[in-house]
């Protein structure tokens, strides 16, 4: 009996062998279905990049807005448009705060940053002929503009 034995559990076993073997061939011939088309992380990290590079250049370019920004002259491009022709006859000095600054959100036809917070303290002459100062401010300063990427370099044309 146990000469028996033996030889049906090695033909178990040869058996079990050349099924795994015919399993594998067929699945292995299969064709292949296409792989799912998804970022690859070398991309998704060129676009961090790139909008890390360009958050960081529009914040220094709002930054210079504001040291740029006289009486006479709000600079262009930078969002900003303060309503004192209401309460002023003549502005003598502005002076202005970042709180906080917006965020950039690239899009496809560049980009737009929202959310930030801008102080304006201005003073000067009211309609009655007293001197008056006003503070202005907004959660809500946001600037547009166009992005143009050349490899890693960014460069923005803020409106």
């Amino acid at each position: 009996m146990r000469r028996r034995a033996a030889w049906s559990l090695g033909i178990i076993a040869l058996v079990l062998l050349l099924a795994g073997i015919a399993v594998w061939w067929w699945q292995s011939s299969l064709e292949q279905p296409a792989p799912v088309a998804s970022r690859s992380p070398s991309s998704v990290a060129t676009e961090t990049d790139v909008r890390d590079v360009a958050q960081q250049e529009l914040d220094d370019h709002l930054e210079s807005c504001i040291a740029d920004a006289t009486a006479e002259v709000l600079p262009e491009g930078c969002g900003l448009r303060i309503p004192w022709g209401t309460e002023f006859a003549a502005v003598d000095r502005v002076r202005l705060r970042i709180d906080r600054l917006p965020v950039l959100e690239l899009t496809e036809e560049g980009f737009v940053a929202d959310d930030g917070v801008l102080v304006a303290t201005v003073t000067g002459t009211g309609h009655d002929g007293s001197v008056r100062t006003e503070t202005y401010r907004t959660e809500s300063w946001s600037v547009r503009g166009d992005i143009t990427r050349e490899g890693s370099d960014v460069a923005l044309d803020v409106w």
